[in-house]
């Protein structure tokens, strides 16, 4: 809901850190480190490997213990081998029937650091990645289902692991809307991609390759404050173009890194390579950035999806209500009602009676009830998983439940109502 409203609020500068808190970022980093065990040779020194882990063997209760709760980014490979999306590139998009090309996006030209962004159509951004002759050229973040090409949905499935949420908290717009205005396709040529950042509204995310490499530094979620401390509005999703005065994010991709941020050596920071098929999954709070290395005619095409579920809940809860406090509050305030609702109502894309009734509902929409839909709606279909972590019985979708129960409840209390 941040990213939505016209003003945003100067935040104090929280660059220092004591003492304790670096030492207990470097002990965690440490412990980290003796449980990667080596990386490849060529993993530049300061980075962990990003963990891969097969989908044909992975469960959702291993997903759950070993990532998505913990906040530990991973490459997820064997997903979607027979997906019509594999098929996915510029020319396929160009001949969809059910592909937009009039709706208008976003186009970067240029690596990362120095890319120039323009407003172009989804047809005209697809023809320049084919022309590119090299160029780093990106169509990044076209909002495939808001722009009317959500048909490209039946070319694939959602993985099992993501996105196991109630209708209404995948379309509440205090949330987010994850069901329509959190769905992206990204294509770009060598030399593209994008800069540090954290996703919006701190949800998290998986990305699928469906042609082409990806290189990724990801950090532990554990590790945000660590890496976006004094960075202002970009620690929750904002843009650069949206400065408040913050400090820019660390650059994960330079080489100066360590010297230019000395507090990015305390943080678990891993790096790896993403191949066609492969999904990377960055949680919540993960702070990241990616490159595009190349593929079939130079051109690397994704789908990323970010969503809310159990998993995550709390941190999304977390986010809303910060940005209410901090942003919404002030502004209805400095407005008149009417004024207020028409120019949040705009930006949503919804109509006022749509938001005025999510309003209404707020009070309710974390209740223990609804807290309890959204736990089972989770663990519903859970497979067992036999390494349970207890050494006993497999799990199943009662112990998934207990799982997520224990650990949602537990992270609800801290968020501020």
């Amino acid at each position: 809901l941040a990213a939505t409203t016209a003003t945003s609020l100067s935040r104090p500068y929280r660059g220092y850190m004591s003492a304790t808190f670096l030492a207990a970022a470097s002990r965690r980093r440490q412990d980290a480190a003796s449980q990667a065990g080596p990386g490849p040779s060529s993993l530049p020194a300061g980075f962990l490997p990003l963990p891969v882990v097969d989908g044909a063997t992975l469960t959702y209760e291993r997903f759950l213990r070993e990532y998505a709760l913990p906040r530990q980014p991973c490459l997820i490979t064997n997903l979607g081998p027979s997906w019509r999306a594999r098929e996915w590139s510029a020319e396929y998009l160009l001949a969809h029937e059910g592909v937009d090309q009039t709706h208008r996006v976003h186009m970067a030209d240029g690596p990362p650091q120095e890319a120039k962004e323009r407003r172009t159509t989804v047809g005209k951004a697809l023809e320049a990645v084919r022309r590119a002759g090299g160029r780093p050229v990106y169509l990044s973040a076209w909002d495939y289902v808001r722009g009317n090409s959500g048909a490209l949905q039946a070319d694939f499935d959602v993985p099992r692991y993501f996105e196991r949420a109630p209708a209404w908290l995948r379309e509440n717009v205090v949330l987010g809307n994850a069901a329509t205005d959190m769905k992206w396709l990204y294509i770009g040529t060598a030399g593209s991609g994008s800069e540090t950042h954290v996703d919006t509204n701190l949800t998290s995310a998986w990305l699928w390759v469906a042609a082409g490499e990806k290189e990724w530094v990801c950090a532990h979620g554990g590790d945000h404050e660590l890496l976006t401390s004094g960075s202002g509005s970009r620690a929750f999703g904002y843009k650069d173009d949206d400065d408040d005065g913050g400090a820019p994010l660390p650059d994960l991709f330079a080489r100066d890194l360590f010297e230019a941020w000395p507090h990015a050596r305390s943080a678990r920071l891993y790096r790896g390579v993403q191949r066609a098929g492969d999904v990377c999954y960055n949680p919540s709070r993960c702070v990241h950035a990616v490159r595009n290395l190349g593929g079939p005619a130079g051109v690397v095409t994704s789908l990323t999806h970010n969503f809310v579920d159990a998993s995550n809940l709390a941190d999304v809860a977390a986010d809303a209500t910060r940005s209410i406090n901090e942003e919404l509050l002030p502004m209805a305030r400095s407005l008149k009602p009417r004024s207020f609702l028409k120019s949040l109502a705009k930006s949503l894309r919804i109509e006022r009676e749509a938001l005025v009734a999510a309003l209404v509902e707020l009070p309710q929409l974390l209740s223990d009830e609804r807290l309890e839909e959204v736990v089972a709606c989770a663990a519903a279909g859970a497979e067992p998983d036999s390494r349970a972590a207890d050494g006993g019985a497999a799990a199943g979708p009662d112990g998934v439940a207990r799982l997520l129960r224990a650990e949602l409840h537990g992270r609800m209390a801290a968020v501020r109502p």
